[in-house]
């Protein structure tokens, strides 16, 4: 008898870890510089291409900024296509109809690792972006995006 309420226990607490990842893993998934971004990437790209627009770039920085993002398209899209693929194996983990919490355990696993890649994927480019602008033209960028953060809670760098 304790052993069914300790097993409906681990499965209830997997299942809430499921949905927890699922919620939070989704950003990180789409965070993507490419043009597949997902909802959370194109308003990140977005908030990006308006904080651009006010540092004055030159036109070499506009092309090194272009070029540094369509390097970046096929691995983003790679993670992306990983993360998904690692999502649903962890959906269908948790909705078997007797749940095994070690698998359900190790798909939640690779799905935490996923979004560790992605953030550390886009800490990356963010680095590589940053090299690329003037301390002034960085300074000017955080700015900006921190004033669209404070005014709507939105993305940022």
């Amino acid at each position: 008898m304790n052993e069914k309420k300790l097993s409906r226990k681990a499965v209830g607490f997997a299942a809430a870890l499921v949905a927890a990842m699922l919620a939070a893993g989704t950003a990180f998934a789409q965070m993507g510089p490419g043009g597949e971004a997902g909802p959370r990437g194109q308003a990140i790209l977005r908030a990006l291409r308006a904080g651009l627009a006010q540092v004055d770039l030159s036109d070499q920085q506009k092309a090194d900024i272009k070029a540094l993002f369509e390097s970046k398209k096929p691995a983003f899209q790679a993670l992306r296509e990983k993360t998904q693929a690692d999502r649903a194996a962890l959906k269908a983990a948790s909705e078997a109809p007797t749940p095994d919490p070690a698998a359900v355990g190790k798909a939640f696993l690779k799905v935490k690792a996923d979004g560790q890649a992605a953030k550390a994927q886009f800490e990356a480019t963010r680095d590589e972006l940053k090299a690329l602008l003037t301390p002034e033209q960085w300074t000017k960028l955080q700015g900006f995006l921190s004033g669209l953060r404070h005014r709507r809670g939105g993305p940022g760098l």
